[in-house]
C-alpha cells in the first residue's frame, strides 16, 4: 500500500475517532463486577418468570395469591355478587386467618381483615344470628372513665371491674354499625384493625367501609359463623395453598431485585471513585453527590381490590410471561395457547 497523502489522512482521522471514543467512555467498572451484574439480571429474569400465578387478574383466586394474603389490609369485593347478597347470605369469621367473608351461593362476594379478641378475652366460636343493629352505638362495658372535673382517669375502663369516682362519668367506646350476636356483648362493629392481629375485648372489629356494607346487607336472620380454622365451604383452598408458593416466588423476586440494586449502586460508587481519582490527578475540584433523603415508613391502610368481570372468550386463556431478549433488551413474541 502506497503512503499517499490521502491514505495518511485517513489513518490519522481513524486514530482521532478511536481516541475520542475511548476518552468519552469515561471510567469503567471492573470485569468481575460487570459479570456479577449480568448474573444478577439473569437471576431476576428467572424469578419474574416463576412469579406469574395461574389465575386471571380480578378473580378471587388471584386475590388470595397476592398481597401477602391473609395478613393484608386489602379488601376483596365482587360488586356484582354483593349486589345479590341479602339476609340469607352467610358470614364467616376465620380466627386463624383474622379474615371475614360473606358468601353468595358457594362464591365469596367479599373478603376483609378483622381483629378479634385477644388471648385473655378470646372471641367465642359458634354459629350466631344478628340480634340487634344500630348504626350509632357505644359500649356499655368498655370505654373511658372521667372524674368530676372531666379529666380522663382510666382510658381502658372495664365496667365489670372498674368503678366511677364520685361526680365522674363513664364514656363508652363508640362502635359504629353495631351488629349484636349475643346479649352478653358479642358483636361486629367498626374498630381499629391490624392485619393478622387480635386486638379486641372479644368483639369482631371491622374496617369502616366493610362494616357499612355488611350493615346494609344483613337482616335479623343472617347467620354469622365464627370458626377457628378455614371454613369447610371455602372455594379457593387450592389457590390458597398454591399462593404460599407464589408468595415465596415474590420473595425470591424481591431478593433478586435488591441484590441487583445493590450491585448497581456498587458500580456507581466504583465509577464515582475512579472519576474522583481522575479529577484529582488532573487538579480539578472533586464534587460529592448529596446524600439521599430517608423516606418516612408507610402505615398500611385498608384498600379495596374489586373483582373485574372477565369476557367469556378469555376464560382459560392466560397470557404467558414473555422471556426477555437481552441482546435487543425487549421481549420475545410468544403466541397465546389455543
Amino acid at each position: 500500500m502506497k503512503h499517499t497523502p490521502f491514505n495518511i489522512l485517513c489513518v490519522l482521522m481513524l486514530g482521532i475517532v478511536v481516541l475520542s471514543t475511548t476518552s468519552c467512555m469515561g471510567p469503567q467498572i471492573s470485569p468481575e463486577l460487570a459479570a456479577k451484574i449480568d448474573a444478577a439480571e439473569d437471576e431476576l429474569d428467572r424469578a419474574r418468570l416463576l412469579e406469574e400465578p395461574p389465575h386471571l387478574p380480578g378473580t378471587y383466586e388471584h386475590f388470595v395469591t397476592h398481597h401477602g394474603y391473609p395478613t393484608t389490609m386489602k379488601i376483596y369485593k365482587d360488586e356484582q355478587l354483593l349486589a345479590r347478597a341479602g339476609g340469607s347470605s352467610p358470614v364467616y369469621i376465620c380466627l386463624e386467618q383474622q379474615r371475614g367473608r360473606i358468601y353468595v351461593g358457594d362464591r365469596v362476594a367479599a373478603d376483609w381483615p378483622v381483629s378479634t379478641g385477644v388471648a385473655g378475652r378470646p372471641t367465642p366460636t359458634g354459629s350466631y344470628r344478628v340480634l340487634e343493629k344500630k348504626p350509632d352505638y357505644a359500649s356499655n362495658l368498655y370505654g373511658k372513665i372521667k372524674d368530676a372535673n372531666g379529666k380522663t382517669v382510666n382510658y381502658n375502663a372495664d365496667m365489670t371491674k372498674d368503678t366511677i369516682p364520685d361526680g365522674g362519668r363513664f364514656d363508652g367506646s363508640p362502635m359504629p354499625y353495631w351488629q349484636r350476636l349475643t346479649w352478653d356483648g358479642l358483636g361486629m362493629h367498626v374498630g381499629k384493625v391490624k392485619a393478622g392481629k387480635r386486638l379486641s375485648h372479644g368483639c369482631i372489629r371491622t374496617p369502616r367501609e366493610m362494616a357499612k356494607d355488611l350493615f346494609d346487607i344483613t337482616t335479623f336472620r343472617t347467620k354469622v359463623h365464627i370458626v377457628d380454622q378455614l371454613e369447610s365451604c371455602y372455594p379457593a383452598r387450592d389457590a390458597l395453598v398454591n399462593g404460599v408458593g407464589y408468595q415465596d416466588s415474590v420473595r425470591r423476586r424481591e431478593e433478586a431485585e435488591a441484590k441487583l440494586a445493590a450491585l448497581r449502586k456498587q458500580a456507581e460508587e466504583e465509577i464515582a471513585a475512579k472519576l474522583a481519582a481522575e479529577q484529582k490527578a488532573a487538579g480539578k475540584k472533586v464534587t460529592k453527590a448529596a446524600p439521599a433523603k430517608k423516606e418516612a415508613p408507610v402505615v398500611e391502610q385498608p384498600t379495596v381490590v374489586k373483582a373485574t368481570p372477565t369476557p367469556v372468550s378469555n376464560i382459560g386463556r392466560i397470557q404467558p410471561v414473555m422471556p426477555r431478549s437481552k441482546k435487543a433488551n425487549s421481549y420475545i413474541h410468544m403466541p397465546l395457547p389455543r
